[in-house]
């Protein structure tokens, strides 16, 4: 429904059911692993990057026992679905709907991590960007400005929230909790 339906514009308390599921203490268990989380991942992901961005500040506050425990359950979720399956040059895990989902439900959590944690916020002051000019650049006028952006793609949630990874001094959880091994040994990076 949220894909077609804009359900979060029309009513931000909408955000509620995700806080509530996320709530239960049982998602882990077989009977959620196999139909309701990876459904619930796949909805989650439908929502607007500031209804994402509300979800890492609300679960931010909640603490690391919350955090760890989303934390657990977006990996447990990744880890049975890659071991699940077989994966192969046909059968890519980045086309796995299940494993998308989860990964960007484990980047929410990823983010509430930070929030949650000591940041210092004066390095995004000293890295600010100089004014662009007014004038044109030959790529612009060619029409090539997307093939020369500078730096990095910036994510959006990222974007949305005002923070980076290199913005924390000391994360709730260590970062290196947040790679799923089972994952990285199937991703395939050039596809």
């Amino acid at each position: 429904d949220l894909e077609y339906l804009d359900v979060y514009e029309t009513n931000p308390d909408y955000l509620n059911i995700f806080i509530i599921v996320l709530e239960n203490r049982n998602l882990h268990s077989p009977e959620y692993l196999e139909v309701a989380l990876p459904q619930f991942c796949k909805a989650m992901c439908k929502l607007p990057v500031s209804a994402l961005a509300r979800l890492a500040k609300l679960w931010s506050v909640y603490g690391l026992s919350h955090i760890r425990r989303m934390l657990e359950t977006f990996q447990q979720l990744i880890t049975f679905t890659v071991v699940s399956n077989e994966y192969d040059s046909e059968n890519l895990v980045n086309d796995d709907q299940t494993v998308v989902a989860a990964t960007q439900c484990l980047k929410v959590a990823f983010y509430a991590n930070i929030l949650g944690g000591e940041m210092n916020m004066e390095l995004n002051e000293d890295e600010e960007e100089d004014p662009e000019s007014d004038e044109l650049t030959l790529h612009e006028l060619l029409g090539e400005e997307r093939l020369y952006k500078k730096g990095p793609r910036v994510d959006p949630l990222e974007k949305e929230l005002g923070v980076r990874p290199v913005d924390s001094i000391k994360p709730l959880i260590p970062f290196e909790e947040f790679v799923n091994e089972s994952l990285n040994e199937v991703v395939e990076m050039d596809k």
